[in-house]
């Protein structure tokens, strides 16, 4: 325990100069209260900071704004858990959604020399010997990596992707800092303690490791290449599995036209209209048809190649479903599109982490109320996004959190529908997805598939029926020789046995007492009638003696009993 105290110590101190960088920044755009732990202050040397935030304006700014400036400002892992928070709606608001989507992570390069040198400690070679060119000037640049277009030995374009150096040392402080103070808002802010800062802060700690580790990415892409293989709408950059390693990533490289970017399109004799339909095939494959999906679907990610081919890159972050769970988000959609409001209600209690509510007859009627509020227009005027984003809301207001990567999914889900809607706004995106949702929720009762369930009960059936014979003249026979026994299992909490056992050692103590006075009188009784000496006033003093005790023993037996209730 001194230890675990002794190494806590340490580890706080080696955070302090972060802490103070994190605290001044929060001070900076006007979250003083923050600051309102004087002791703290003082720790970290804060007392007398003055930052002129009245001058700046920054004050004036709306409080979503400030929260997103200080995450650009506090460097990649804060841009990244903003990035990420974003797609919980069941944590966040309307405001501080928007503000979050535009966090930026653009970050000035870092110096060619610690490239090549990164290159070099990843692959075991010098670039000069992994690559037949490289270009210094790097294409892009984010908080944990930038990427540099070069050239293999056979000619082939890539672009290799370069992790940061140092990173991994200033995210692992960073993560350890926030799982501080999660802790610590969980423990003394009960406004926020039903939120679960600290499991946030897991999931988000298990999400970011996986993308400091270009391995998973590289494994990502390459699922993503085989399950759209022969699909002539999507490319996915091709991964060189001998140039790559967890932190230098080389894959195909893709040169095309920004999705976003109408104009240029149309310049390059590409329909928009068409590409809009395109993406949103391409999103509802991906969740309803695979059930693996690409997290994070923006403008910034894909690219339109010669032919309206959609190249789709950055798989660090993905979202995987189950078979159920998708059928469950089928039953939603559909549920929605049709205005079923019994079949919304249970496909959202199945995807629930709770399962159900207190009250199905009220929820009912809030589902109804938001089908009201939300769906009366035609389908072609609906935005899915925002209407899955409002129910988020009202589940949140019920209290009901979404299993799994349900977030990422909507997440995913809205990015695609502005996309789409930005390359055509008459794009009916609701009435695209309705086919995949549909053959989910119709291939349940598919005469295969239920061929295929009864065949497994059969099949079951007759092993058990074959086994149970044996198992039947076991069970006589181990009944007939006295061998049976059956295990008990108990559950009963510390200080719900304390009680039984003083009931008990009660119960004890008073048939020992009975025992004792009965045999005392009955010897005392004995020896009397015996006349052996010695004797006082005539009677022998040892059956007199233990006939006084037993008479005691017995007179404290029916005290103790008239006191706590009698018989």
């Amino acid at each position: 325990m001194l230890f675990q105290r002794f190494r806590s110590a340490v580890t706080f101190a080696s955070h302090l100069p972060r802490y103070r960088e994190i605290l001044t920044i929060l001070f900076k755009y006007g979250f003083a209260d923050v600051l309102k732990l004087v002791a703290l202050q003082q720790v970290l040397g804060l007392e007398n900071v003055a930052i002129a935030t009245h001058e700046t304006g920054v004050l004036s700014k709306p409080l979503a704004v400030r929260m997103r400036l200080v995450l650009e400002e506090l460097g990649p892992t804060f841009i990244k858990f903003g990035q990420i928070l974003s797609s919980r709606r069941d944590l966040i608001d309307d405001e501080f959604y928007e503000e979050l989507c535009k966090l930026q992570d653009s970050v000035p390069p870092f110096p060619t020399k610690q490239v090549y040198q990164i290159i070099k400690e990843s692959l075991g070679s010098p670039v000069k010997k992994s690559f037949k060119s490289f270009e210094e000037t790097p294409c892009g640049a984010a908080s944990i990596s930038q990427v540099h277009k070069a050239t293999l030995h056979d000619g082939t374009v890539v672009a290799v992707k370069v992790q940061r150096p140092n990173i991994k040392e200033v995210i692992d402080q960073d993560l350890a800092i926030l799982a501080d103070l999660a802790s610590f808002l969980e423990n003394h802010v009960a406004e926020i303690r039903s939120l679960s800062p600290q499991k946030v802060i897991v999931e988000f700690s298990e999400t970011l490791k996986k993308e400091l580790d270009f391995t998973h990415e590289a494994l990502n892409a390459e699922r993503f290449a085989k399950q759209f293989e022969g699909n002539q709408n999507i490319s996915v950059p091709a991964i060189h599995r001998e140039v790559s390693s967890d932190r230098v990533l080389t894959m195909e490289f893709m040169k095309g036209i920004q999705i976003d970017d109408r104009k240029n399109l149309i310049k390059h004799h590409i329909a928009p209209e068409t590409l809009a339909v395109t993406v949103a095939d391409l999103i509802y494959q991906q969740i309803f048809t695979y059930g693996f999906f690409h997290a994070d679907p923006h403008p910034g990610n894909m690219v339109v190649l010669p032919g309206s081919v959609i190249g789709l890159y950055d798989y660090g972050m993905v979202g995987m479903f189950s078979l159920q769970f998708r059928r469950s988000i089928a039953g939603l959609i559909a549920g929605l599109a049709k205005k079923n409001h019994r079949q919304v209600m249970r496909a959202i209690l199945e995807m629930s982490e709770e399962g159900g509510v207190d009250d199905p007859v009220h929820f009912l009627s809030e589902v109804e109320d938001f089908s009201n509020e939300n769906l009366a227009e035609s389908l072609q005027d609906i935005k899915l996004g925002e209407v899955l984003n409002k129910l988020l809301a009202m589940l949140r207001e019920n209290c009901l959190r979404m299993k799994g990567n349900f977030y990422l999914g909507i997440k995913a889900l809205t990015q695609v529908e502005a996309i789409g809607r930005q390359l055509d706004p008459k794009l009916n995106f609701i009435l695209l997805g309705k086919p995949y949702a549909m053959e989910l929720i119709s291939g349940q009762y598919e005469p295969r598939r239920i061929l295929k369930i009864i065949t497994r009960v059969l099949t079951e059936s007759v092993d058990f029926l074959d086994e149970l014979p044996h198992d039947l003249r076991l069970f006589y026979t181990k009944l007939k020789r006295g061998q049976l026994s059956v295990p008990l299992e108990h559950r009963i909490a510390p200080e719900g046995i304390e009680p039984l056992r003083q009931t008990l050692d009660s119960v004890f103590n008073r048939l020992v007492n009975a025992l004792l006075a009965s045999s005392l009188l009955i010897a005392s009784s004995i020896l009397i009638h015996s006349r052996i000496p010695p004797h006082l006033f005539g009677i022998p003093v040892f059956g007199l003696v233990g006939f006084l005790l037993g008479f005691y023993l017995c007179l404290r037996l029916s005290i103790s009993i008239w006191r706590h209730g009698g018989l």
